[in-house]
C-alpha cells in the first residue's frame, strides 16, 4: 500500500494500491485488490479480487510487448479511473483505465466496467451494462443535494436517517 489515504479507511491483505492513487475517507477495500492510477471517494465498499484500472496495451502499435515502452508502467496506465462517492463494487469486477463511477453507484460482482456509469446506476455483466437506478430522479436529487458523503460519520448519519425518514 503506497498510496493516499483518507480517515478510517481499511485496505485488505494483499491488496496493491499505487502511489498515484488517493483514497477518500471512511471506504473499505477488501483483500487481494489492485488498485492503480485513481481517485475513490468516501464511504466506498470495494469487494475481494477487484481491479481498478489495469494496463492498457496500445492496439496500434506495432509491438504489444512492454519491452518497447520508454516507461511500461506510465505508458500501460495513461487514463486515470474516477470512482466516486458511496460506491460499492462487488468481487472481481475490473473497472478499465479512464472510466468514471457515479456517486452511489453499484458494479455487480464479475463485471467488466469499460465506459463511464452514472449516479446510482446499477450495472452488471461483461461488458458491464445499466440494469438498473437505485432510486427516481426526486431521491437521487435529494440525496445529491444533502452532500452527506462529503461530511463526517456522525453528520452523515443524521442526514441518510433523515432522508430516509422522509420516504
Amino acid at each position: 500500500m503506497s498510496g493516499t489515504l483518507g480517515k478510517n479507511t481499511t485496505i485488505g491483505k494483499s491488496s496493491i494500491i499505487d502511489k498515484y492513487t488517493v483514497i477518500g475517507s471512511e471506504t473499505f477495500v477488501n483483500t487481494n485488490c489492485m488498485i492503480t492510477k485513481a481517485k475513490i471517494g468516501n464511504y466506498c465498499s470495494i469487494g475481494s479480487g477487484v481491479v481498478i484500472g489495469p494496463g492498457e496495451h496500445k492496439l496500434d502499435s506495432i509491438s504489444l510487448s512492454g519491452k518497447f515502452y520508454s516507461s511500461t508502467y506510465e505508458d500501460l496506465t495513461l487514463k486515470p479511473c474516477e470512482i466516486s462517492h458511496d460506491v460499492w463494487i462487488g468481487t472481481n469486477a475490473i473497472v478499465m483505465r479512464g472510466v468514471k463511477v457515479g456517486i452511489g453507484a453499484v458494479i455487480g460482482a464479475g463485471s467488466i466496467v469499460t465506459k463511464d456509469v452514472p449516479n446510482f446506476a446499477v450495472v452488471v455483466g461483461v461488458p458491464a451494462k445499466i440494469i438498473k437506478y437505485r432510486f427516481n430522479d426526486e431521491k437521487q436529487r435529494k440525496i445529491l443535494n444533502s452532500q452527506w458523503f462529503k461530511k463526517n460519520i456522525k453528520e452523515s448519519r443524521k442526514i441518510i436517517n433523515k432522508l430516509k425518514n422522509n420516504d
